[in-house]
């Protein structure tokens, strides 16, 4: 009897030891995983497969943590205070917007301006095509033109072919028809449709901002070379007497495969590197209020959105979500690809992400927004 009595507590030590071991190594792994991600996330081309991290994860793992923190008994100080550390150095990375909890929208002054910027999901192209709902073509002019938007800046203008090349489109004639007295500005894969007479319309070569030069950049065969080398287009419009500057972006994907295995990570990286740098270099020398918006491809999560200047500001404050997700799979809202950033000039009025009606895996971004007074220091055109 006294042999059993004294074997049940070994037994029941030997689990709690296991329990804690689990719980402190998850939280000490966790936390070095966000410290590791936050250094390097941008910077490193082999950190291709922890940047697809959901950026959800960066709250939900540290709360989990708490959570278990007390199976952890003569640990649970320390995997509190890991779980914290965790909470405080991957928030920014999380992709969740608190100040929509007290947000107001500032009053629409007459005169206001409305942008749409959207992923069209390859334009109108078929749906046995693409992955996509039915689409049909009066469908998807039907609804940009229920935007009532004074700027259009659209991304995807293109087909695919079975084989995943890009294929050139060219709708100028329906656009101009269905958008009358709106000028069209088109550069590869992007077009930016404005009701603002145009002063200025330039694509922005990433080619020049590459670390390498990589020979097959456009590919030699491409029917759309330009859809490789120019993922930015800059329409500078008269509003209302003074120049604005809009960038309309689609930057490239992450190259999605084991980095040290994919042969493509490398230049993945150098190329998506490369958009933001070009972009950087631009409205470094742009004096003119700015309105940057389109699919960067990056989400909260990816350390490359450092790589923005410092003078454009994240209109996220503005928008009344908690967890501003643009990009949907399986009938449901993941996580942020799409961004909206302005200069200290424009002042954003609202903000709203639109649902696609069906017709991209993209949801829309809707901007009000005004231009300040002229003053000294800012550039009136």
């Amino acid at each position: 009897m006294v042999i059993e009595a004294e074997a049940a507590p070994r037994s029941g030590t030997r689990r709690w030891r296991l329990r804690t071991w689990v719980v402190v190594s998850a939280a000490g792994a966790w936390l070095a995983f966000v410290v590791a991600h936050r250094g390097v996330s941008g910077r490193a081309w082999w950190w291709t497969i922890p940047e697809l991290t959901p950026p959800l994860a960066f709250a939900v793992v540290p709360v989990a943590l708490l959570a278990v923190a007390p199976l952890a008994r003569p640990a649970r100080g320390a995997v509190a205070v890991a779980a914290v550390l965790s909470l405080a150095v991957g928030w920014s990375m999380a992709g969740v917007n608190v100040t929509a909890l007290w947000h107001r929208s500032a009053p629409i002054p007459p005169g206001a301006i409305t942008v749409f910027a959207w992923n069209t999901w390859y334009w109108d192209q078929p749906v046995e095509q693409t992955e996509g709902p039915s689409r049909d073509t009066d469908r998807f002019y039907r609804y940009l033109r229920q935007q009532k938007a004074d700027v259009y800046l659209l991304q995807e203008y293109l087909y695919f072919s079975d084989d995943w090349l890009p294929i050139r489109i060219d709708d100028t004639e329906r656009l101009r028809r269905e958008f009358p007295g709106f000028h069209v500005v088109v550069a590869g894969e992007l077009v930016t449709l404005s009701r603002f007479p145009v002063v200025l319309e330039r694509p922005l070569d990433l080619r020049p901002w590459l670390s390498k030069r990589w020979n097959d950049l456009p590919p030699t065969d491409s029917r759309m070379p330009d859809y490789y080398t120019a993922k930015t287009l800059r329409t500078d419009l008269l509003v209302g007497g003074r120049v604005v500057s809009f960038y309309n972006s689609h930057f490239t994907v992450p190259t999605v495969g084991l980095p040290f295995f994919e042969p493509d990570s490398e230049k993945g990286h150098d190329v998506r590197r490369a958009n933001y740098r070009a972009l950087a270099a631009d409205v470094a020398g742009n004096p003119f209020p700015i309105v940057l918006a389109g699919d960067l491809n990056t989400s909260p999560a990816m350390g490359l959105l450092r790589a923005l200047p410092d003078r454009l500001r994240d209109a996220t404050r503005a928008t009344g979500s908690v967890y501003p997700a643009t990009w949907a799979r399986f009938g449901m809202p993941l996580w942020r690809l799409d961004w909206l950033f302005t200069t200290e000039e424009v002042t954003v009025r609202r903000y709203r992400m639109v649902l696609a009606d069906g017709l991209s895996d993209h949801r829309a971004q809707r901007l009000t927004m005004s231009i300040s007074e002229c003053r000294e220091g800012n550039s009136c055109g």
